[in-house]
């Protein structure tokens, strides 16, 4: 699935569930509450976008 943004997202984190889904959390939602923690994919726009992580 593409995740947009996310997937070169240093913040991303994949959560698999015991079902065999996988979800793409955003990890500044710990901290910064603006940002949703599982963000409506796919993401094309965000101010807090870090690139970084090649997946």
């Amino acid at each position: 699935m593409k995740r947009g943004l996310c997937d070169t997202c240093v913040h991303q984190k994949l959560i698999k569930n015991t079902r065999g889904s996988t979800f793409s959390m955003c990890e500044r939602s710990k901290t910064e509450p603006e940002y949703p923690k599982y963000p409506r994919l796919p993401v094309i726009e965000c101010r807090g976008y870090v690139s970084g992580s090649t997946r």
